[in-house]
């Protein structure tokens, strides 16, 4: 039986920008209100990123830098230290943590709240929001049957499910020897020791899969298979903030060819590194130069990126703990794993225990045939709306409620983080912060950016700090 309740402002989700958008909330909330924080469950402040328990996952970022305030950067390395946690400020930290500080943050910003505000926590699904506000009410469906009226919604979801690898025959992904979800309580557990296992990406999915694998004492041949079979690249030992006054504040300003960007990249990277510093200087120091080379690109070349650059970028700018990638580094040595470089064509499921495996290797004219008793989706989160099968995203999506964009990276919002719909309009009342944000910022998937974007979306929604 369906039943109503009343809450002025709804965050929906609680990966770490759900969490940081409530905390902002607690914070910032004067006189009588209610935080209403819905997760599909009550281990908030995990998502996908922190809901690991592995102690060989860790942190891709020093923990003296993930602090959930943008103003407080030393908050996770504070919290760890008075703990009595040995770490220091440069150590890259088991990711399990990062989640208990989430949740500690989150129970701190509730007990200093307003004595008038008040969080309520429902472990429940999202499954609708009707199409049409009433009077500056948004109405929220859930899958429990529960009716939910908000005056304000902010929509915090996280990562989606990665899309199975396309193949020329159907391939059921939903059972063994393949896996989609790698993430899927049991599913790299149930494999032999001795199995051989492909994983399709070379990215820090593949690396996540490849430490699981490891630490149940996997003996098996390990693949992984990616186009290019590029590797993330490490962080330095002891990792420090990018050295100030390298990237200029005006560099590349209004370049819009790719290639001109490449090369005048290439050549600051060469000139850092004969001074003296290191190419991750460079990369770091152009984080906050990434929304607008984003913005300035047009169409054509945002998709000659897409489809030449990406691999490039991503294992220079999104790179491993340097225990992380001395592990890897170890396992190929020893000839346990081994990265391959070359296309997907076909997989044909003989059964359970085995997969027959059509690839071609870079530059290759013929194809080959390997193999696999599992084969592992390691290619990453989702962003393509058009084909994710979430419920609330399917229901937003069918009513024309989402403004996908062009190149699959998520969806589009305005200066006040409103979700731009299908016809150009804001939605009056609905918001969004996530990495679905890389559609318009490029830089949204870190938590340096997310917590900026959790501030500024909580400015538009309560007006400025004073």
């Amino acid at each position: 039986m369906n039943y109503e309740s009343t809450s002025e402002l709804v965050v929906v989700g609680a990966g770490f920008s759900g969490m940081a958008v409530a905390i902002q909330l607690l914070k910032r909330l004067r006189g009588t209100a209610c935080v209403c924080l819905i997760n599909r469950s009550l281990s908030f402040g995990r998502g996908l990123a922190y809901g690991t328990n592995s102690p060989s996952h860790l942190l891709n970022v020093p923990a003296g830098r993930m602090g959930i305030e943008p103003g407080h950067e030393s908050g996770f390395i504070e919290y760890l230290q008075s703990r009595g946690m040995p770490y220091g400020a440069s150590d890259f930290v088991p990711r399990s943590l990062y989640g208990d500080y989430l949740e500690h943050s989150l129970l701190t910003a509730q007990a200093g709240a307003d004595e008038g505000v008040r969080l309520e926590i429902l472990e429940d699904e999202v499954v609708a929001i009707d199409p049409v506000s009433e009077g500056g009410i948004q109405i929220l469906r859930l899958s429990s049957g529960v009716i939910i009226k908000a005056t304000q919604v902010v929509l915090a979801l996280g990562n989606f499910m990665p899309r199975p690898p396309a193949t020329g025959h159907y391939a059921d992904w939903t059972n063994l020897p393949l896996i989609n979800d790698v993430w899927l309580h049991g599913q790299l557990e149930r494999l032999p020791r001795d199995a051989s296992v492909l994983l399709i990406g070379t990215g820090l999915t593949a690396y996540d899969a490849v430490l699981r694998l490891l630490d149940q004492g996997h003996l098996g041949p390990i693949s992984m298979l990616s186009r290019r079979g590029l590797l993330p690249q490490p962080h330095r030992e002891q990792e420090v903030p990018p050295a100030s006054g390298i990237v200029p504040a005006d560099f590349l300003l209004d370049e819009s060819s790719v290639c001109q960007q490449l090369r005048r990249v290439r050549e600051l990277i060469r000139h850092t590194c004969a001074s003296g510093n290191d190419w991750r200087d460079v990369i770091g120091g152009l984080r906050s130069h990434t929304p607008r080379l984003w913005h300035q690109l047009g169409v054509g070349a945002r998709q000659q990126f897409l489809r030449h650059l990406l691999p490039y970028w991503d294992t220079h700018r999104h790179r491993a703990a340097p225990a992380i990638f001395n592990r890897i580094q170890l396992a190929i040595q020893r000839g346990q794993l081994q990265v391959l470089a070359g296309r997907l064509m076909d997989i044909d499921v003989k059964d359970a225990n085995c997969a027959n495996v059509r690839w071609k290797a870079r530059g290759a004219t013929q194809s080959m045939m390997t193999s696999y008793a599992a084969v592992v989706n390691c290619t990453g989160p989702s962003s393509d709306l058009k084909r994710v099968s979430d419920p609330l995203i399917v229901q937003l999506r069918e009513h024309g409620m989402l403004g996908i964009d062009s190149e699959d990276l998520g969806l589009r919002v305005d200066d006040s983080y409103r979700i731009i719909r299908y016809d150009g309009h804001p939605l009056a009342v609905v918001r969004y912060v996530g990495p679905l944000l890389k559609a318009q910022f490029w830089e949204a998937t870190a938590v340096p950016e997310l917590r900026s974007h959790a501030v500024r979306l909580v400015d538009a929604m309560l007006g400025p700090r004073i």
